[in-house]
């Protein structure tokens, strides 16, 4: 596990925190910045526990790390760092599943942070479930580097801006007829056709389905909202699902993983096959 000291930037940390404050958060600003950096202390505290092999002491550390870094959650002030420091929090109290639920949640803020994407890949190499999901190739990731170095903010703005420069060129283009001018204007418009595409498919990807990560050991699929209802197939700790409804403190979901056919099923198509209903306590929501 890739696990750095905990650094943040000040002003990046208030500016976050006094927008948690703003949407209606239970802390000020000041306390919210002070149980951070307890947050944070108890984590580095059971970091040497660790290393003096004081399990115990370590454990009881991570806890408090933990119930400090959810107190500001719960007020409302979140950012990538709180999530990306209780991942590894969890992680070390030997809780996969809520760790993958940290982790997620600090990526879509933080997606240029490399440690994220080796902590959870680390974790899922331990998984029983492996995952089936199809991946991008890599060079199409390099090639559309914009979309995935950014997160939806960051595209937001910079689609702004292009537009504000797209806007100004064309504005010069009525008085000034320059041939540099109608050529920027021409890559404005390029760039802001390209960003305001890839603000779209953010947008979709982030808010047109919710997503979940299985926090108990084993996880039964069943065929319906209910107890009464025969198990489909097993899923355990960390695999993650999409959800696509909610009835009575149950989700039906979709499984990104490979599911066994059980000889049942055979007639039905795979996607089908891979959903069902489980409680939603023992989904962690992304």
């Amino acid at each position: 596990m890739r696990n750095k000291s905990i650094r943040i930037c000040l002003p990046f940390l208030i500016i976050s925190l006094c927008m948690g404050y703003a949407l209606g958060g239970d802390l000020t600003q000041n306390e919210a910045v002070d149980i951070f950096f307890q947050a944070n202390k108890e984590y580095q505290a059971a970091q040497i526990e660790i290393a003096a092999k004081r399990e115990k002491e370590a454990l009881e550390k991570f806890d408090n790390a933990v119930q400090l870094y959810n107190q500001l959650i719960e007020s409302g002030f979140e950012n990538g760092q709180i999530y990306y420091n209780l991942g590894n929090s969890y992680y070390r109290q030997g809780m996969p599943g809520k760790a993958i639920v940290a982790y997620r949640k600090a990526e879509k803020t933080l997606p240029r942070k490399a440690d994220i994407k080796a902590n959870i890949d680390l974790l899922k190499d331990d998984f029983k479930d492996k995952e089936s999901l199809f991946r991008l190739p890599e060079f199409l990731k390099t090639l559309c580097f914009w979309y995935f170095f950014l997160n939806l903010n960051e595209i937001t703005i910079l689609t702004i801006y292009i537009y504000l420069g797209f806007m100004t060129s064309i504005l010069l283009l009525i008085f000034f007829q320059f041939r540099w001018l109608k050529n920027m204007s021409t890559i404005f418009a390029i760039c802001l056709f390209v960003l305001v595409v890839s603000l779209g498919i953010k947008i979709y990807c982030e808010y047109s389905f919710e997503k979940g990560v299985v926090i108990a050991e084993e996880c039964k699929i069943r065929y319906g909202p209910g107890e009464e209802y025969e198990p489909k197939f097993e899923i355990h700790e960390g695999a993650e699902v999409r959800i696509e409804e909610q009835r009575k403190g149950w989700y039906k979901v979709y499984a990104y993983v490979d599911i066994k056919d059980d000889g049942n099923e055979k007639e039905k198509k795979d996607s089908e096959f891979k959903k069902g209903w489980v409680a939603k306590s023992k989904i962690g929501k992304i």
